[in-house]
């Protein structure tokens, strides 16, 4: 299965490689022979622009979204050049838009856009505005952008020879939409592996590329081939999905690599700032008007905490030697780089804003291939652990501690390997009772009473990640380790009516147990003696039979450390 993977990784990647060959601009771009912007009040117009040249920066940088109107001036002298017909930019929210038109003749026409009016590409997360007819070929356009969000709204705005507008050449749609289809099977996989192995790190990757699914069909304008989302309601679908991947990626980090991988105050930053991640999405998506020239960074923000997060961790990880760590650097790196890039040309004065869009859901699907191969190796470590672990746990058992009638353990056997079996992880305990079972032996004689307690033993023995023991009579102990430990456990008391039902017929009524269950400390800061944690089993197994029988009573004890009981107060 190892072999597998890599190879379909190593083609994944030479596939999203052989992607990047096919990234021209739009298929019918207008190159102005000028182009500048400026920002005013909203008292001003561009009129009074006009005759203040020094207000306009013909640079592709130094874009200012704090006063509310933004203006862009495309100068086109070039005759060679098709004829402008459409406007087209980044979709991002905004109020207006206001185009004027003005043609070698002198002519002056103009046209007002709402969000709701202006068309969404598919082929790109772009939006398109058609340019007022005029009578000759135009040569100047000036677009009024009243209260922008986000300066790549300016940064990536053209004109184009499309009366629609045009966006990605068809090889960039293919490579993206082979992306789209890549994520579905990674998806798939972690999830058919989070039923089997039940461990967080894959429900947190589960999480990662569902999110990212999300976020390369709407940041592609592949969604407006069904629906017909707004700017506005994408860039908030983006930021929040942005966010929630930075999150749960300091998560998966988390949860994923060796026990021991990550110093315990390198782990508990990672998950204390997980939720502050998650909130710069939020803080952008909720768009308060008073906020609106900061509200993109606070996605840029969380984004930028979240890269440092990471970096630490994997650094910590790495010296403490852990050999997982690898596979995440290698699939991360390429998305920290181009996430580092994004938000330094966003932030910084002098740089031009861009999404990079193509190449940055180009990172995306070779993290989820690479990182998926990690899980793959790490889902056959656990199991081989796993694996090594019952051979030990079958080691002790011996054949002198069994029960000779049920084949399981006896008390005086599970008295002697507690030990080493709760150090081995098995710190839940539950002692189960069949209810009236003295009836069976007196209406149908022992012979079948000796019937009934063997499908007990069998239906407690098939858990893989437990330890069944006969006490004596008709009372049995389970001891259980691994995820779900308590919800298997009533998941077999429940399953012995059926069970004792199909097996032994002719019983003239349901047999049923109770059950007395308790977790001790599942982080594994807190000893216990046999004696004391079966004394708390069978406390509650007798307020189970107290309060009608066939039911469960369960507590959990946990321990804590001096330094954090002071803490605490």
């Amino acid at each position: 299965m190892d072999w597998i993977w890599r190879r379909i990784v190593l083609f994944g990647l030479v596939a999203l490689l052989s992607g990047l060959f096919g990234m021209p601009a739009a298929a019918a771009p207008i190159a102005a022979s000028q182009t500048c912007h400026a920002s005013a009040d909203a008292t001003e117009t561009y009129a009074n622009l006009r005759h203040a040249p020094d207000r306009w920066v013909c640079e592709d940088s130094g874009y200012d979204i704090g006063p509310p109107n933004l203006y862009v001036r495309f100068r086109l002298t070039d005759p060679a050049q098709p004829r402008a017909q459409s406007f087209v930019t980044h979709a991002s929210p905004f109020s207006t838009i206001t185009i004027w038109v003005v043609d070698e003749r002198g002519t002056v026409r103009f046209a007002r856009y709402k969000p709701t009016s202006v068309h969404h590409l598919i082929a790109g997360p772009l939006m398109a505005m058609p340019l007022p007819q005029t009578p000759a070929r135009p040569r100047l356009v000036a677009v009024k952008i009243v209260q922008p969000w986000n300066k790549i709204i300016a940064s990536e705005a053209r004109l184009d020879s499309a009366p629609e507008g045009s966006g990605w050449d068809m090889s960039v749609v293919v490579a993206m939409a082979a992306i789209c289809g890549m994520l579905v099977v990674p998806l798939l996989l972690n999830f058919g592996f989070y039923l089997v192995l039940r461990r967080q790190f894959v429900l947190w990757h589960v999480v990662m590329v569902g999110l990212m699914l999300v976020t390369t069909v709407v940041g592609t304008g592949f969604v407006h081939i069904g629906v017909d989302p707004l700017a506005g309601t994408e860039v908030a679908i983006n930021s929040i999905c942005y966010c929630a991947i930075a999150a749960a990626g300091l998560l998966f980090l988390v949860t994923f690599l060796e026990n021991d991988a990550l110093s315990v105050p390198v782990r508990r930053l990672l998950i204390g700032c997980a939720p502050l991640v998650f909130c710069g999405g939020v803080f952008t998506a909720a768009k308060i008007e008073a906020l609106r020239p900061w509200s993109a960074l606070g996605t840029y923000f969380s984004v930028s905490l979240a890269i440092v997060l990471i970096v630490i961790g994997l650094v910590d990880a790495w010296r403490r030697g852990s050999k997982l760590v690898s596979f995440l650097i290698l699939g991360w790196s390429p998305t920290l780089i181009v996430g580092v890039y994004r938000i330094g040309c966003y932030v910084l004065p002098h740089a031009r804003p861009t999404e990079s869009v193509v190449v940055f859901q180009l990172t995306i699907a070779a993290e989820v291939l690479i990182n998926s191969l990690g899980i793959v190796i790490r889902f056959l470590e656990l199991r081989r652990e796993r694996d090594i672990a019952h051979a030990r746990a079958l080691e002790l058992e011996g054949v002198a501690g069994r029960d000779a009638l049920t084949g399981l353990w006896n008390r005086h056997s599970i008295e002697r390997r507690f030990n080493d079996l709760f150090h081995l992880g098995y710190r839940t305990m539950a002692v189960i009772d069949l209810d009236l079972f003295k009836r069976i032996n007196d209406r149908h004689g022992h012979a079948v009473g000796d019937s009934v307690l063997k499908v007990v033993a069998t239906v407690l023995g098939e858990d893989g990640d437990a330890c069944a023991i006969r006490m004596g009579g008709e009372e049995f102990l389970l001891l259980l380790r691994g995820p779900g430990a308590a919800e298997r456990a009533e998941r077999c008391r429940r399953a012995l009516s059926t069970r004792i039902a199909a097996a032994v017929p002719g019983l003239g009524h349901v047999v049923t147990a109770s059950m007395g269950l308790v977790e001790h400390d599942l982080s594994g800061n807190l000893d216990v003696e046999f004696a004391v944690l079966y004394s708390h089993c069978d406390r509650l197994l007798y307020e189970a039979k107290r309060l009608g029988r066939n039911r469960t009573m369960r507590e959990r004890l946990t321990g804590f450390t001096p330094d954090a009981q002071v803490r605490t107060a």
